[in-house]
Order: structure tokens, then sequence, then C-alpha cells
């Protein structure tokens, strides 16, 4: 689930949610060329007030903190080649680039400007870090009322610190309902994939539409959108996006939930079915570095009687293989260790807990000296995030 508080959560969940025909099945490519794990990793969390932490993930400790100079980070996305850190902050839409290397805020600006106010969803750097892609509407606060402006995509450079082109929303996608979708730009950095009821693919240079991977209506309207995050899982191939997504049988309307990979190179999709659907909700998809196993979180139930079980699935087979039910706080987020032996249960609260991804069970509590974690990123060794801290 996206970096945080109950609603955000919730509606993570909810955007998870899209039908996909089962006549896009296909066999899936050998794990070839997958990283090996290190040791080294960096974690690099979101927390308050306007702050990121700086752990060692072998032993846990805080090594440093990189002052924001926006505010509240809401979201941590990694650069592709994994040297820098893209920031966007709560207050004004804040955008911060953080230098790895040295951990030290190279870049930041404000969005939003007077009584312009953006709401942004989409958030998506390019790989050549040169802009960044977001989609977003905006409020203006006038001396009786507020105007609400169309959707729009927008293009920051980072040059500039600036928004320097806006397009609107195509016409059967003007709802601002339909900003609730993910965003990847294409290696070559020429195209940018929106997920919804469809995957729509845009040329990055005038916003028109050059391509479409067809799924299947939804058959209820909150059902209209997925999700598989707005960061890249650092072990996914190159250009791949792998994910959990729900389907619906075009035979009896049995929706289930499956493993889809789009590679956004070639435009193709595959989707392999699981089982049935999972209604409460269902977390991104995290890989193990030999891309041998998932990990993802689910939920059953509703309001005050919600239970969360992590789930373990063979990525060979795309098969669930284990799960456990554990003592979920009301809101979180989720994390893959580096190495793929841990996962990270975090945010509202000013800890990490720690599961064994071999048995499923607690291993133990990290008290962070700190206020919540928002959002959380792990660099692996061997990158620039990897340095030492300052003066160690």
């Amino acid at each position: 689930m996206e970096p945080g508080e109950r609603g955000k959560g919730t509606s993570r969940l909810l955007m998870s949610t899209c039908a996909i025909a089962l006549c896009l099945c296909a066999s899936v490519p050998a794990h070839a060329q997958a990283p090996t794990a290190q040791a080294g990793n960096l974690i690099y969390a979101g927390a308050l007030p306007g702050k990121i932490v700086v752990m060692d993930e072998a032993t846990m400790q805080v090594l440093d903190e990189i002052k924001l100079e926006t505010g509240l980070p809401r979201r941590l996305v990694l650069s592709v080649d994994k040297k820098k850190l893209y920031v966007y902050t709560v207050k004004e839409n804040g955008v911060e680039v953080v230098d790895l290397a040295t951990r030290k805020v190279i870049n930041h600006f404000f969005l939003s400007e007077g009584n312009r106010r953006l709401w942004v969803q989409g958030f998506a750097p390019d790989p050549q870090d040169r802009f960044i892609y977001i989609t977003f509407t905006a409020r203006e606060k006038q001396l009786d009322r507020f105007t609400i402006e169309k959707p729009k995509f927008g293009v920051v450079d980072l040059a500039q610190k600036k928004i320097v082109k806006t397009v609107d929303f195509p016409k059967d996608m003007d709802n601002v309902f339909n900003l609730f979708a993910s965003y990847r730009v294409s290696p070559d950095g020429k195209f940018l994939f929106v997920f919804r009821d469809s995957v729509y693919i845009y040329d990055t240079q005038d916003f028109k539409q050059v391509d479409k991977i067809e799924l299947s209506k939804p058959m209820l309207p909150w059902m209209e959108t997925l999700r598989v995050g707005p960061s890249s899982d650092p072990h996914d191939e190159p250009g791949i996006v792998t994910a959990l997504f729900n389907a619906t049988d075009p035979v009896v309307h049995r929706e289930i939930f499956g493993i889809a990979r789009v590679d956004l190179t070639k435009r193709t999709f595959d989707f392999t079915p699981v089982g049935p659907s999972v209604y409460a909700g269902m977390y991104g998809l995290r890989l193990t570095p030999d891309r041998k196993t998932g990990y993802t979180v689910t939920l059953f139930g509703g309001e005050g009687n919600m239970r969360a079980e992590l789930w373990a699935f063979d990525m060979d087979t795309r098969k669930l293989v284990r799960r456990s039910e554990f003592p979920a706080p009301i809101s979180f987020d989720f994390a893959l260790s580096g190495d793929g032996k841990q996962i990270y249960i975090h945010g509202s609260t000013a800890r990490i807990d720690v599961y064994d991804t071999a048995t499923l069970e607690l291993k133990k509590t990290i008290e962070l000296n700190t206020d919540l974690t928002t959002d959380l990123v792990i660099v692996p060794a061997g990158s620039a995030a990897s340095v030492p801290a300052r003066g160690q």
C-alpha cells in the first residue's frame, strides 16, 4: 500500500482493484540475471516533523538524519540509477531531490503558489532525471468560494523548479477520481504508462495516447483502478512492473486475483490467475533478490473487524505457498528487506515490526527515536547511497 493515515491506506486498497480479462494469461520468463543479496543495505525512512532517517539495515542503528526543506515527506521514490531520492512532501506540494552519496538536499521547491493549491496523485520521475510527471487538480481560494480546475497531466522541470507543461485529461477520464492510478515512465523516457481500468500509454512530448493494453470492464464503479505503487521494486527487473491485480472471469464473472507482469519497453502484458479476490484489500507485491518469492499483505473483514495476513508466493509457479495472520496496526505499510529475509511493517507508529519470511512470525520490534514514519525505501549495497554515514 502506498505512503500513513487511515484514509490514505484505504484508498490504496481500493485502488489496487481492477478487472482484467483472463485471456491475457501467458508464460513467465525465467528469473535470469537476478541480483544477489548483499550486506550493507540502508533504510531511508520518512519521518516527522520533516526529515529522512537513515538506518543500517543489518544493525537497525540510525546512521544519519536528512533534514528536508519543504516539510513532512509523503513519498520517497528511488531514482533508476539509485543515486538520488525523490521526495514529495505534504506542505504546499514540495518536491525535493536528495543526493544519496552526500545525504544532502540538492534541489527543492514548491508546486503550489499563493492561493492556488495542487492535489497531486501521480508522481513518476523519468529515468534521465530531468523531469517528474504528475497528475493533479488545482483549487484556488477566492473571496467567497473555491475554484476547482479539471484534472491535468503535468511535467515538472527539475532544473527550472516548476511545472513547465500541462495537458488536460482526456474527456472520458477528466473525473477527479481518475487521478487514482499509478504511473511509470519507460526506460527511454519517451512514454508514460498510466495503470487504470486499462493500461494507457502516452507520448511524454505531447501526451497523445499511442497505445492501450485493453483490460475487461470492471463490474463495480469502485473497481475502476489498479495500483502498483509509486516507486519501483528494487528487485524487479529493469523496465518491468510485477504486481498483483484482480480479474473477472468473462464466463461466470467470478472475481479472482493474479500476478501480472508489464514490460515497459515491449509494451506487453501477461497475467496468471492465483485465487479468489480479496475484497477488503491487498497490498503491493515485493520480490526477493532472486525474484523467486514474492510477498504481500492482505486485509479481511470491515471496520472494527479487520484482520491482516502475510502471504508468500512462489514466483516460478505463481502459487500462494504460505500465509499467516498477524496483529496489524490501524494504518500501516510494508516493505521487504534487502536480502529478502525480513518483512517490515511500519507507518502510523514510531516503530518497525520485523517478521521472518521463513516463518512469517514476528522476529523483533525496532523502536525509533522519532515520530511516526511515512514512506520507507531500502537501497541495495554497492550503490552510491550505501556509503558510511558522514563523520564515520
